[in-house]
């Protein structure tokens, strides 16, 4: 197994920290039952693409008049779906092990910063933990862009080649290819290995174990939790 020990590892978070997809659908649906009186998913809604999509492109294609409302209205029902998430075995020691070994965790995800620090509560990971975290808040442009990559590899102040992205999609292979850096795919979040294997990422792993493999952690923590 090839092994990267790049000092700043930039992680997705959904589909590649936590599985949100359950959360998420809860939140829209209460949106839509609440706000637009109809059922999630609507007829000929791209559900394919719900999980790479930010909540504001979601609701200007089922509502562009109301945008604003049904955001607010997203970010309000999030707390009420807390109890959906799942977090993946073994993230939060991996996060906390590269930080005991000296090297940077940061976290770029399309998410807005509000749900994302849920997110990580849930997780049990502290944001300190993180040398960045970028979200929807931070660039106009989502994956597959590499705007949000490229702009946490600049707050990081590091250059490309000691930095890699983790991520669960193909957006997430994308983006770090144009951004210059190494990628590792893993396939047990939102996408198939097959998939993931079809855009030539750098890595592809099926757990976090192997993921943890593959950065080349320690087995054993160094540091309380």
């Amino acid at each position: 197994m090839r092994q990267f020990t790049q000092t700043h590892i930039l992680f997705d978070l959904d589909g590649t920290l936590v599985d949100t997809r359950a959360a998420v659908t809860g939140c829209y649906t209460i949106v839509f039952r609440e706000k637009l009186y109809s059922r999630f998913p609507p007829d000929d809604f791209p559900i394919a693409e719900l999980f790479a999509m930010r909540p504001a492109e979601v609701f200007a294609i089922v509502a562009p008049d109301r945008v604003e409302e049904l955001h607010n209205a997203y970010r309000d029902a999030y707390p009420r779906c807390t109890a959906l998430i799942k977090v993946f075995d073994g993230v939060r020691d991996m996060i906390l092990d590269l930080r005991a070994t000296g090297r940077k965790p940061s976290i770029v995800t399309n998410k807005g910063l509000e749900r994302t620090l849920i997110d990580l509560s849930v997780a049990d990971i502290p944001p300190e933990a993180f040398e960045v975290i970028v979200t929807a808040e931070d660039t106009v442009d989502r994956k597959p862009h590499p705007a949000p990559i490229l702009f946490g590899m600049a707050k990081t102040g590091a250059e490309p080649g000691d930095c890699l992205y983790v991520g669960d999609g193909p957006q997430d292979i994308l983006a770090a290819r144009a951004a210059g850096m190494a990628v590792i795919a893993v396939s047990y979040g939102f996408y198939t290995g097959e998939l993931l294997a079809t855009h030539e990422p750098d890595g592809l792993v099926d757990s976090v174990e192997g993921l943890a493999r593959m950065l080349d952690i320690p087995p054993a923590r160094k540091v309380a939790p």
